[in-house]
C-alpha cells in the first residue's frame, strides 16, 4: 500500500504543477491551453477515485465521528464492519452495475474528448467510474476476510 501512496502522491504533485502552470500561462500569455485543462480534469479524477481505497486503508475517509469518537475501540470496529456490510458494499456495488454500460459505451466508440484540440481519451479517464467501485469492493472484500 506504500507504493501506491506513493504514486498518488506523484499524481498529486503533476495536478499541482500543472494547475501551477495553467494559471501561470493563461495570466501571462492570456492564452488558455485545451489539453491542459483536459490534463487537470484527468489528474483530479485520477487522484480522487484511486485515492478513495487509499483513504479508506488508512481510516481518513469522510465519517460523521461525533459519538464515534467516544466508543471504545471494539464497539468502533462493529459499527465499521455494519456501515461496511450495509452501507459501502451496496453503494459500490451499484456504481459498478449502473456504470458499466456508461463505460463500455465509451470503450466501444473509444470517445475522445468534445474539446476542440483535447485529450482523446475520455474512455481511459470514465474506466476509473469501473476501477473505483470495484477496487473498494475487493479492498472491503479482503479486509473483511482477514478479520474474520
Amino acid at each position: 500500500m506504500k507504493k501506491y501512496g506513493d504514486f498518488l502522491g506523484y499524481l498529486i504533485l503533476l495536478l499541482i504543477f500543472f494547475s501551477f502552470l495553467s494559471v501561470l500561462i493563461h495570466f501571462i500569455f492570456n492564452y488558455v491551453s485545451i489539453p491542459l485543462q483536459d490534463l487537470l480534469i484527468y489528474l483530479h479524477a485520477s487522484c480522487f477515485m484511486l485515492g478513495i481505497v487509499y483513504a479508506f486503508h488508512h481510516e481518513r475517509h469522510v465519517r460523521i465521528d461525533i459519538f464515534f469518537q467516544k466508543y471504545t475501540k471494539q464497539k468502533q470496529n462493529k459499527i465499521n464492519q455494519l456501515g461496511n456490510y450495509f452501507l459501502l458494499m451496496p453503494f459500490f456495488g451499484f456504481i459498478a452495475v449502473i456504470s458499466f454500460n456508461y463505460v463500455l459505451s465509451s470503450w466501444q466508440k473509444l470517445e475522445g474528448s468534445a474539446e476542440s484540440g483535447g485529450i482523446p481519451f475520455v474512455f481511459g479517464l470514465k474506466t476509473l467510474i469501473l476501477i473505483m467501485p470495484i477496487s473498494m469492493l475487493i479492498y472491503t472484500v479482503l479486509k473483511m476476510a482477514r478479520r474474520s
